[in-house]
């Protein structure tokens, strides 16, 4: 029999809008939290967790990851986009695109996720005419993104309707993944429970590399290490799993109080666990805020989510050159994080303003971690001001700049400018107080003010 190419389907959208009934009517077992399993989603209605289900599509086993679509719930939206190969997207036929419609289609355009289906669900409670509208809005709102072709499919969980139809489209759009399975082991975890008689139980999906029975794994970023007792896929036991596979694994060594969402099993080579990090960083055009210094923001990196603060910055001779506001599209920038999280190079990385209202666009920017480093060596660029108080033949001498004889020498060969615009270079000392002679590329005027622009570095860390 041909082995199965395992693939991951995220299930995202609105709050509201079917994407449970939707996995019910594809699925054909349900893992870790499938279909609102967790007691709080029974008891408020809606989905607060990942969830889990599985079925076959033609030569793939497919694991669906349903998203939560409640506004105050988008970092779990971030962290599944972080495990998934191509998503539908949830839009319903009653109510047509939200806010949370578009905020999940730019988690998946910022994630680099290009394989996309729309399901228009609810199809059975309103008209033709009313379908159409949604798929008209739909179409209109994908236009400017990535996804101007995406497929579109009206379904109806509930009587059945466009199930085989969505899953022949899915089959078309999906493109079998690049796994890296001779990486080291990581497997970002996202439940931990314990079973009687067993013990500790993790499930996660293998983004490299490969597990087996009985060898030793290191939880991170907890540096906890264990014996794997088994491991299963969809309750299937099997004696060794590998990228792409989505696994539960018996750690009966690990206390699962201990492990949260965002830890890592690993061997042999563990994200680093860090609180500074490098950045790449690109614009979303839809975010109509600004990205400024020290800007409090909450960072998905990999699949952890934390509190940080951004410090953006331009290069400069290789000097890192702090920057007040971010203009350009593309940016760079140092995250200050609350708490140390394991990060290693080319993780995805997305930033949130989870302090706006939901109605708010709160995707600032996304990109990928470039370097994970110890000490951030920002300078920071400083203004000083001095007036040109004598014009001679040759030169004009500026005080102001300097308050002894001493560091007017310092300043000899630097740089300076008028606002008029004048440029000029510092020459040399006259005298003992401070005052230095300049020579300008055109006329300049007594008083005029004279900027000096100077890098100093300085320390950063987060909260200060």
């Amino acid at each position: 029999m041909t082995e199965l190419t395992p693939v991951h389907i995220g299930l995202m959208g609105h709050i509201d809008h079917g994407k449970t009934e939707l996995a019910r009517a594809l699925s054909e077992k349900v893992s870790t939290a499938g279909l609102d399993k967790h007691p709080q989603a029974r008891m408020r209605g809606i989905t607060i967790d990942l969830g889990f289900t599985m079925f076959t599509l033609g030569d793939y086993l497919v694991t669906l990851v349903d998203a939560p679509g409640h506004a105050d719930l988008i970092r779990s939206v971030v962290a599944s986009a972080t495990i998934i190969d191509a998503a539908i997207l949830v839009v319903a036929a009653d109510e047509g695109p939200k806010v949370q419609t578009g905020e999940h289609i730019l988690v998946l355009q910022s994630m680099g996720i290009s394989d996309v289906v729309v399901a228009i669900t609810k199809t059975d409670l309103v008209d033709e005419h009313q379908a159409d509208l949604v798929e008209k809005r739909v179409r209109q709102i994908m236009r400017d993104t990535e996804f101007s072709n995406v497929e579109l499919v009206r379904v109806s969980a509930k009587k059945g309707v466009g199930i085989k139809a969505l899953k022949e489209k899915l089959l078309r759009i999906i493109t079998p993944q690049d796994r890296d399975i001779s990486g080291p082991l990581l497997v970002p975890i996202d439940h931990a429970f314990p079973v009687k008689g067993h013990g500790t139980v993790i499930t996660g999906t293998i983004l490299r590399g490969r597990i087996a029975v009985d060898d030793t794994v290191n939880l991170a970023p907890q540096n906890l290490s264990a014996r794997v007792r088994s491991i299963q896929i969809f309750g299937k036991s099997v004696e060794s799993a590998k990228a792409g596979d989505r696994i539960g694994v018996n750690l009966p060594e690990i206390d699962h109080h201990l492990v949260k969402r965002g830890s890592y099993i690993c061997k042999d080579s563990c994200p680093e666990r860090s609180r500074i990090v490098r950045v790449a960083l690109t614009l979303n055009p839809i975010y109509q805020g600004i990205v400024r210094k020290k800007m409090l923001i909450s960072a998905t990196i990999g699949m952890p989510s934390v509190t940080a603060e951004i410090v953006p910055f331009r290069e400069d001779n290789g000097r890192q050159i702090v920057i007040d506001e971010v203009s350009n599209e593309r940016f760079k920038a140092i995250l200050f994080l609350k708490k140390p999280i394991p990060i290693e190079p080319k993780m995805n990385a997305l930033l949130l303003r989870t302090d706006l209202p939901p109605t708010s666009m709160r995707i600032m920017a996304s990109g990928q971690v470039e370097s994970v480093v110890h000490s951030a060596q920002l300078y920071v660029q400083r203004e000083h001001i001095g007036k040109i108080f004598r014009i001679r033949e040759s030169d004009v001498l500026i005080e102001g700049l300097a308050h002894s004889k001493d560091r007017a020498m310092q300043l000899c060969g630097m740089s300076v400018h008028t606002h008029s615009g004048a440029v000029g270079e510092l020459i040399r000392p006259f005298g003992t107080r401070g005052v230095i002679s300049a020579r300008f590329d055109r006329e300049v005027s007594i008083n005029d003010d004279v900027v000096l622009v100077l890098l100093r570095k300085e320390e950063f860390r987060f909260g200060r």
